[in-house]
């Protein structure tokens, strides 16, 4: 296909839409359900307990899940608005439908569970989609493999996702998302104002825990919202024209060298190829019987982690215009998206199985029953797409000459990304393109105007009813 239209990729400031695909939009319908239910069953409570002096708040375990329902209602307001849809990722979801690039047709082929064995209910599974997978078809492999040199320029020129061929997308000012962060106000307050009952507390103590439960709402929406937002504010420099010091980098993960195959859990049964960032985590899903504060015996289930492991390997970022090397190992921020596969096992599967070496036979997992056990991994594979913040710092002979340099490389090939911060940078390495990413942020008005507005809204509220009651 031609060159992409950048004006695809730039967002109305109003862009109200239906969470999609179908999963999602059905999720939406389902919290909607889930909200008129709290407005005419939840509500009514508090205004009849706080402001009628007609207290009829539920007891025991029917007033802890009263609070919970509340809480979970807010979460998933707040979670299912961050999928809801916009006019970029309506257009880059029709691109991939359209024309899906090499990987995206791999995925689709090879996701799925996969049922290892029925009887010990042994699965694996891997996604079917990726929203950090390309839009456009990226270089093969035969742009590195057998090439005279990983720096010098691709024939085809710069990659069709760089941010000089499709812009800089930026999210819109106002979707369903802000819709739904309003809406969520409401059961975050019914949260706070459900505390001092569930305590036994004055019921006048409400209105201190709501502008603090507002205030903790607005700081992680400022501080998850900016670093989603990074990619908008820094300007994305061409590798075969990159300046020493701070610099965004947007190419294809390439291999320096082989990578080698990553054995998940010390298991040969669970093997990947081809990464050059990776992390695995073991957790087990756990029942566990406990007395509660009133004497009663109950049941809760969770998962808890067990053993975690990462690496690294040096490797290429190239954009088209030249390749240039990124060690991946010197950058404490990495955001890999999610896993790329998941094992899963009974307990009773696994206690067949772990006699295969001793570290497994004496793991112990503290208290309660172990229900299942889980592996998932999390990685950036060669051939993916990548956005670097680095510090773009020269290399030494020595350094150089390890990295297979030549003479004849282009001045690229004498430049490396680590990942030392500097005051106007936080260095971050992105599974995914600055486009990909971009589409997945919020804008600045629903991440910081919005959740500060609410903060001020509930602590005028809360002093307000404080001195009236």
């Amino acid at each position: 296909m031609g060159r992409p239209d950048p004006s695809m990729f730039q967002s109305k400031q109003i862009d109200i839409q239906i969470p999609m695909p179908w999963p999602y939009a059905i999720a939406f319908f389902i919290v909607i359900l889930g909200y008129l239910a709290f407005l005419v069953f939840i509500l009514p409570t508090h205004l009849s307990s706080y402001f009628l002096d007609d207290y009829i708040y539920p007891n025991g375990d029917d007033l802890e899940f009263f609070l919970g329902s509340q809480a979970v209602l807010f979460i998933a307001m707040i979670a299912i608005g961050q999928k809801a849809d916009t006019t970029i990722r309506e257009n880059i979801r029709k691109i991939r439908e359209e024309a899906p690039p090499r990987d995206a047709r791999i995925r689709l082929d090879a996701g799925g569970v996969e049922l290892e064995s029925f009887w010990r209910g042994a699965t694996v599974h891997r996604p079917s989609t990726d929203d950090l997978g390309w839009v456009f078809e990226p270089p093969g492999p035969e742009s590195w493999e057998g090439v005279d040199s990983l720096f010098t320029p691709d024939p085809d020129g710069i990659i069709q996702e760089h941010p000089s061929v499709v812009g800089t997308p930026t999210p819109p000012d106002f979707t369903t998302n802000g819709i739904l962060i309003i809406m969520a106000s409401l059961p975050l307050m019914g949260v706070s104002m459900t505390i001092p009952v569930l305590f036994a507390m004055e019921l006048n103590t409400a209105f201190i825990f709501m502008p603090i439960l507002f205030a903790i709402f607005a700081a992680l929406s400022l501080v998850i919202g900016k670093s989603s937002r990074a990619a908008i504010e820094v300007p994305t420099q061409k590798v075969r024209s990159i300046a020493i010091g701070d610099a965004e980098v947007i190419g294809q993960v390439r291999p320096l060298r082989q990578p080698p195959t990553v054995i998940v859990d010390n298991d040969p049964s669970k093997t990947a190829e081809g990464l050059v960032v990776w992390n695995w985590l073991y957790d087990v899903h756990i029942e566990e019987t406990y007395i509660n504060s009133k004497g009663e015996r109950e049941t809760r289930r969770y998962w808890r982690e067990i053993d975690s492991e990462s690496g690294d390997e040096s490797f290429i970022t190239h954009d088209g215009t030249g390749g240039m090397v990124v060690e991946p190992e010197s950058f404490s921020r990495k955001e890999l998206g999610q896993p790329i596969i998941t094992w899963s096992c009974s307990n009773a599967s696994y206690r067949q199985l772990r006699e295969i070496n001793l570290w497994r036979a004496v793991r112990t997992y503290g208290s309660g029953r172990v229900l299942e056990h889980r592996w998932r991994l999390w990685g950036l594979s060669v051939g993916d797409p990548c956005m670097v913040h680095g510090s773009a710092t020269t290399l030494t002979e020595k350094a150089a000459k390890n990295y297979g340099v030549v003479k004849k490389d282009p001045p690229n090939s004498r430049i490396a990304l680590f990942g030392t911060d500097s005051e106007a940078m936080n260095t971050k390495i992105w599974r995914g393109s600055e486009l990909t990413n971009v589409a997945l942020a919020e804008s600045a008005f629903e991440t910081t105007v919005i959740p500060v507005i609410m903060m001020l809204f509930a602590t005028t509220a809360s002093i307000t009813c404080y001195l009236a009651l």
